[in-house]
């Protein structure tokens, strides 16, 4: 099927703990190639040298740390440390990476449909904060029953219920978000399950090219 170039662009987002990355990894399998954004954050953290010098202007030379082999790179860890209790640094950080962050899920984009995709789909935990909606042609809201997302963070994160509490609390709701979406994904119950929907879905935006 040709795509003329072009490619209908699928943004998929979810609170933490939702299963963005399972609904990713079934897209995949089903042929749509996926754009990670949390990999494109820590890849201009890594070794992006604007961004390193303007994380360090802003939030402390202290954060450029050495890696084994000699590289540097910011220290993700002690940056979210930072930004995790403090709107205004949040905000500030964001200013640094989203308009980055949204120029390289763009020329991914152009590249996947420049080879042939005729839907690419991009992992965006935080679409609707960053007013993101407006670039995808269709908004995925992945969801999942409160006291199973709950138990996956624990299980997957190790995280105490405080944890879990405060990083709910710093994103948006569930609710809010599927309300936004154009359509949802509900991941409370099994892998299968979740992959017919995915399937279901997928074949319904194939119709649109």
């Amino acid at each position: 099927m040709s795509n003329n170039g072009k490619a209908i662009t699928l943004g998929i987002t979810g609170t933490i703990g939702s299963g963005k990355s399972a609904v990713g990894a079934i897209l995949s399998d089903l042929g749509v190639p996926i754009i990670d954004t949390d990999k494109i954050v820590h890849m201009l953290l890594n070794s992006n040298s604007e961004v390193q010098q303007l994380v360090t202007e802003r939030f402390g030379k202290s954060l450029l740390i050495s890696t084994a082999s000699g590289e540097k790179q910011i220290d993700r860890k002690a940056l979210g440390a930072l930004v995790f209790n403090d709107a205004g640094a949040r905000r500030d950080l964001e200013l640094i990476l989203h308009p980055r962050v949204r120029k390289e899920c763009r020329r991914l984009t152009a590249d996947f449909a420049t080879n042939g995709a005729t839907v690419v789909g991009a992992l965006v935990p935080l679409l609707f904060e960053a007013n993101l909606k407006s670039e995808y042609d269709e908004v995925w809201a992945v969801i999942a029953d409160d006291a199973k997302l709950r138990e996956r963070l624990k299980l997957r994160d190790g995280l105490s219920d405080t944890d879990i509490e405060c990083r709910l609390k710093a994103q948006m709701s569930q609710n809010e978000k599927a309300k936004r979406a154009d359509k949802i994904i509900d991941n409370s119950g099994d892998l299968a399950q979740t992959r017919e929907q995915v399937a279901l879905r997928l074949h319904e935006l194939q119709l649109k090219v």
